[in-house]
């Protein structure tokens, strides 16, 4: 293309116009602006060598002779410039300015212009240029429902007859079908590719577990992963300390043995740090005397720790007991230090089945006092021991069959495996005993800043995930803790240096040593020689395994090149590691010396499988709907005390006192009468967190309904007074029926504003032995009436109020019960 304005530019010879400028308001002044130096003036030809003209239509304008030199002039840099001027302005229309000389370029010889582009205005007066249509071309047909490689291929071969009909060979041996055929493969692979990405970009069809927990978070809901086993294990050992992390072993299905490490857990939740701390177990704790020569035979089976019963007539350790009388002195917990076994010592009390086919009774309390005496009747060593009140037994011990014991430790189902890997050296080969880090491009990455990402995917199973031990199985709002610690080691005489785990590098910081977890395989592909010097190949998959991912330097520290990290990681059976009570026995024989036997009294707990991925997709959606976080009716802030663990119910008022509204919630405690001053300013936290605005809360002790009952009976003919009364008392008690199942009146039978029902009553009584009929129920509101009325359908109390009949003669004042028996013996 010829730039012919530029050579015009340059010329020596030939000049052009310009532009033609409105040189004055009435538009009659025009002032002509011309390319070069090149002089115009003299070159005029013809009677009219200026002409301008309008567009179709439009007539002509007629433009004054141009006869005085002073029409002609120059610019700064030398171009000349020629005044113009008309009889009268032209119009709104395009005219165009021509002026016949031999030094203007043909083209360059006229010029369009507007008369009217001195006028205001708000629009460019630049016009955009002309587009030239073009030229038609004839596209193939594209089928775009091609999807796979036979349709692709089909797709191909309809478009090579089109472009190139001269081709004609079809043979499979023809290098154009060979090419043609690996198009359609490539375009078969891209298809599925693309399938794929779309599939995992929603929740619903999303197949990786890595894509349906990403999803999940979304709308903060936590998929729930494989949780391992916890247990408490009573040990006998020779010698103290016991080791944490020592191996014990359960036989599982297929005769793979499944692995428990002793110890709370691998990692400090506070810390992030390893709890190696030794256990405290001592011999004078153990449950059996150790077997040696002298003993005799069978002596295994003889118990260390034995209770000790006064006389005869009372062998039974009742339901609700907080001390304990045993045989002998010198079992180490006077000791005030709780690291020796004094206060604090956890024992197991142990009572076995009265026959060999009932379950053992067995109960856990942590010892608050121990005083040791003698019985000067018999010249017998006892110690009496104590535990709090809120460590109460619940079941009846009959001491002849029962014996208790120390030592006991907690466990985890798992074992602990260490790897290593180091980030970034490929071709130059890994440190000995580390594999190289999986490096790819991160999110957000550009040509400039490629944001490597670094995985390292654990190699010997799935990681072991943890539940809170206070609870029995895991919560759908609880969150499992890893087990796993990831340390840098020094380099170059630095210092080591531990990262911290978070569940997503979102809450990470740009600087913060952190990891997380992800279900995500990475597979090197490379074999021989390669693993070593050639560049690492990577297998994907979204599942069925756990990797390690750093920080990108934007969530987390980017680590860098040449560092190499330590992994320590326990690993985990998940759900099968539910397992019964004395079956994790096994011992690992390098720990025989210390450790003489070990046994769980108490089936584990906590052992779950993974979350499915179907019941993440119809739980997640819900999820965040299913807990409010707000508490505006009186229900909702009954609902948010009822979630602490120690609240078993709670009651709300709303009360106007002065100037606003202040909310009353009553909380009544699982085990106690009354919560403490801790438990109630957590609840109170907690209430302030979800309140309404302008409103003000107090947390009350509860309020109780003391009633007096008088309950008379019929008793069976064949029955005896004594033992009716008992039986009644049972079944209206604070404590356990004989069956295990809490009494009438126990605690936490009866919630805030529930009313005591006659028929309820009755047929409490009619369970007891002995118990023909009921003949009358007497009842009074301690503290309101003296007298006696007889029972009502329903004795209703207030909304804040809970029924209470204690019948305990110490507290009076906590209700009564007097069972009157007619009949009988």
């Amino acid at each position: 293309m010829t730039d012919r304005l530029g050579v015009l530019t340059q010329s020596t010879e030939f000049n052009g116009i310009d532009f033609v400028e409105i040189a004055d308001d009435a538009q009659t002044s025009l002032l002509v602006h011309f390319l070069n130096t090149v002089p115009v003036a003299g070159t005029l030809s013809g009677p009219s060598p200026v002409r301008i003209t309008g567009e179709a239509g439009v007539p002509p304008v007629d433009v004054l002779p141009v006869a005085d030199p002073a029409d002609w002039s120059t610019d700064d840099l030398g171009r000349p410039l020629l005044r113009v001027r008309t009889a009268v302005p032209g119009g709104f229309a395009t005219y165009r300015l021509r002026i016949a000389s031999g030094v203007l370029d043909s083209y360059y010889a006229e010029v369009p212009f507007s008369f009217k582009a001195r006028c205001p205005s708000d629009l460019d007066c630049g016009c955009a240029p002309r587009p030239c249509p073009a030229e038609a071309e004839t596209s193939p047909a594209v089928d775009y429902l091609a999807k796979d490689f036979l349709s692709f291929k089909q797709a191909l071969l309809e478009y090579s007859a089109t472009a190139y009909p001269q081709w004609v060979q079809r043979s499979e041996a023809d290098l154009g079908m060979t090419l043609l055929e690996l198009l359609a493969a490539a375009g078969d692979d891209l298809s599925h590719l693309q399938d794929r990405i779309a599939a995992e970009g929603s929740a619903v069809t999303a197949t990786q577990r890595r894509s349906v927990v990403r999803h999940a978070r979304l709308v903060d809901y936590e998929p729930r992963p494989a949780t391992s086993a916890r247990t408490l294990i009573q040990a006998d050992v020779a010698s103290a300390p016991l080791p944490a992390g020592t191996l014990l072993s359960a036989s599982g299905p297929g005769d793979r043995p499944i692995w428990f490490e002793l110890g709370a857990g691998m990692i400090d939740p506070a810390t992030g740090g390893f709890t190696d701390t030794p256990l405290t177990v001592d011999p004078r704790w153990n449950a059996h005397h150790r077997c040696d020569d002298s003993c005799p035979q069978g002596c295994a089976r003889r118990w260390r720790i034995l209770p000790y019963w006064w006389d005869d007539a009372d062998r039974c350790l009742p339901a609700g007991a907080t001390s304990l009388w045993i045989r002998g002195h010198g079992f180490g917990f006077r000791d005030g230090d709780p690291a020796t076994g004094g206060p604090g010592l956890a024992l197991l009390i142990d009572t076995e089945g009265e026959g060999p086919l009932d379950p053992p009774v067995r109960e856990v309390v942590h010892l608050t006092e121990a005083v040791e005496l003698t019985d000067p009747l018999f010249n017998e060593k006892v110690t009496r021991i104590s535990w709090s009140a809120q460590e109460a037994l619940t079941r009846d011990h009959d001491l002849t069959r029962t014996h208790l014991a120390g030592n006991l430790v907690p466990a985890t189902e798992g074992r602990r495996y260490t790897e290593r890997f180091v980030i970034g050296p490929h071709h130059g080969g890994a440190p000995a005993g580390a594999v190289p880090a999986v490096t790819r491009v991160g999110p957000n990455a550009s040509c400039t800043d490629p944001r490597p990402v670094h995985s390292h995917t654990l190699s010997r199973g799935r990681l072991a995930w943890l539940t809170d031990p206070a609870r029995e199985a895991p919560g759908p709002e609880e969150r499992p803790l890893p087990e796993i610690h990831l340390r840098e080691l020094p380099q170059d005489g630095g210092t080591q240096r531990s990262w911290v785990w978070r569940r997503s590098l979102l809450d990470a910081a740009r600087f913060e040593r952190a990891f997380t977890v992800e279900p995500v395989r990475y597979t090197d592909l490379r074999t021989g020689a390669d693993r070593l010097t050639g560049v690492p190949r990577w297998e994907y998959d979204g599942d069925d395994a756990d990797t390690v991912r750093l920080g990108d330097g934007v969530f987390g520290e980017r680590p860098a090149t040449g560092t190499v990290f330590e992994v320590t990681y326990r690993v985990s059976d998940g759900a099968r590691g539910a397992l019964a009570a004395e079956t994790v026995t096994g011992i690992d024989p390098a720990m025989e010396g210390l450790l003489l036997s070990a046994a769980n009294p108490f089936p584990t707990v906590g052992a779950a499988e993974a979350e499915s991925l179907e019941k993440v997709r119809r739980n997640a959606p819900y999820a965040f709907r299913s807990r409010q976080l707000r508490a505006v009716r009186p229900e909702d802030y009954d609902a948010a005390a009822e979630e602490l663990d120690w609240v078993l119910d709670a009651g709300t008022a709303f009360r106007w006192t002065g100037s606003w509204l202040t909310v009353f919630t009553t909380p009544q405690p699982r085990r106690t009468a009354f919560a403490g001053t801790a438990e109630r300013a957590g609840l109170l936290s907690l209430l302030n967190r979800r309140r309404t605005a302008g409103y003000e809360v107090h947390v009350q002790q509860p309020r109780y309904a003391p009633l007096d009952l008088v309950v008379t009976v019929c008793a069976q003919p064949w029955a005896f007074r004594g033992e009716v009364v008992a039986a009644v008392l049972t079944e209206l008690g604070t404590g356990r029926r004989a069956d295990g199942q809490p009494a009438f009146f126990a605690h936490g039978r009866f919630r805030f504003g529930a009313p005591l029902e006659r028929s309820t009553v009755e047929a409490a009584v009619q369970r007891a032995a002995g118990v023909r009929g009921v003949v009358s129920i007497l009842h009074r509101r301690r503290g309101l009436v003296d007298t006696f009325e007889p029972m009502p359908e329903t004795v209703a109390v207030g909304r804040e109020e809970i029924v209470r009949v204690d019948n305990d003669p110490r507290s009076p004042q906590n209700g009564s019960l007097r069972i009157v028996v007619e009949g009988g013996k």
